[in-house]
């Protein structure tokens, strides 16, 4: 199970208007790396319950998520805040991204 490289970003219930903080790790695509390639990444654990607004699960991803996910994982974690992946709310939202 790769555990590098972690990437925090956000995940918007657009049925339940809640957002989750996410947390993404390295998962390379098989074959060499190239310089400037994206890298793909799975989500490994979001807040379930989530959070009202968008401002209130920026500040639980910068003030309790980010110190959590240093102790837990090689790499120096990135924010990507900025980074919203829309969800119906129906499931669990296992996500595969593309990050630089």
């Amino acid at each position: 199970m790769s555990t590098f490289n972690p990437v925090i970003a956000l995940i918007h219930n657009v049925t339940g208007n809640s957002w989750h903080p996410v947390v993404f790790t390295e998962s390379p695509m098989p074959g060499p790396p190239e310089p400037g390639k994206p890298i793909r990444h799975k989500s490994k654990m979001h807040h379930t319950i989530g959070f009202g607004t968008r401002e209130e699960a920026e500040l639980n991803a910068t003030n309790d998520l980010l110190p959590k996910v240093r102790e837990q994982f090689i790499g120096e974690p990135q924010l990507k805040l900025d980074h919203v992946f829309e969800w119906d709310g129906s499931g669990i939202p296992t996500l595969v991204a593309f990050f630089e």
